[in-house]
């Protein structure tokens, strides 16, 4: 499994990501770590780390997130790429869970999960979806989107659009949801940073990509 990860001034909350992918009982993984131009001590923090599954690319480039996550896609090693974003953390057992879930439902094209939601300073606020202490296999047309694994070729037949910048994820479910198995299990393995005096800035960045989406789609 390739877990790609892509960072851009992500020095705040990049350790807790990292030591989370290191830290997963599924260890035959590959940590693609792609750096978005950062301007600050992200990829210092990464370069600390001494760990042969560690990959860096590192252009000095800022291109944006989505063609960033279509490089992964391409330079991916594992038969299996799992989204990661560098502001959350894995739960331990994420990456074997859902390898166990693919490997014994081949129909699953792509695969998320539930996640708690935290705040900067690592709290947990709620929950995304209640699950009612259930763990259950459901179908969606969506994803928290760093939940995500899919083959690596599924990812390729399916880039993200470069111009739908910060609703990149969302302009791909619209565009795949009716053609493949979306699956997400119910059992949250994530925590997922969104709450916060930044973190509602991001999704007012929106809206110019969301125009262009909706005439692009018609």
């Amino acid at each position: 499994v390739t877990i790609g990860l892509p960072i851009y001034n992500a020095e705040k909350f990049l350790k807790f990501a990292i030591d989370s992918i290191l830290s997963q009982t599924y260890t035959n993984i590959e940590l693609l770590v792609v750096n978005d131009g950062s301007t600050d001590n992200s990829m210092a923090i990464v370069q600390s780390y001494q760990d042969d599954r560690i990959r860096i690319i590192n252009d000095g480039f800022n291109k944006g997130l989505p063609f960033r996550l279509n490089q992964i896609a391409r330079e991916a090693s594992g038969f299996y790429l799992a989204r990661m974003d560098s502001d959350d953390i894995m739960s331990p057992n994420r990456i074997a869970n859902q390898v166990k879930t693919l490997e014994n439902n081949l129909d699953i094209d792509v695969l998320g999960t539930n996640a708690y939601t935290i705040d900067e300073n690592n709290l947990v606020q709620g929950i995304r979806y209640d699950n009612k202490n259930k763990t259950e296999l459901i179908k969606v047309s969506g994803f928290i989107h760093p939940s995500i694994i899919a083959k690596k070729e599924w990812f390729l037949s399916n880039p993200y659009d470069e111009k739908a910048l910060r609703i990149e994820d969302k302009d791909l479910w619209f565009r795949t949801a009716s053609i493949y198995n979306f699956r997400m299990t119910t059992e949250p393995l994530l925590f997922y940073r969104e709450f916060g005096s930044n973190y509602y800035k991001k999704y007012l960045k929106e809206f110019t990509s969301i125009f262009y989406v909706l005439k692009k789609n018609k």
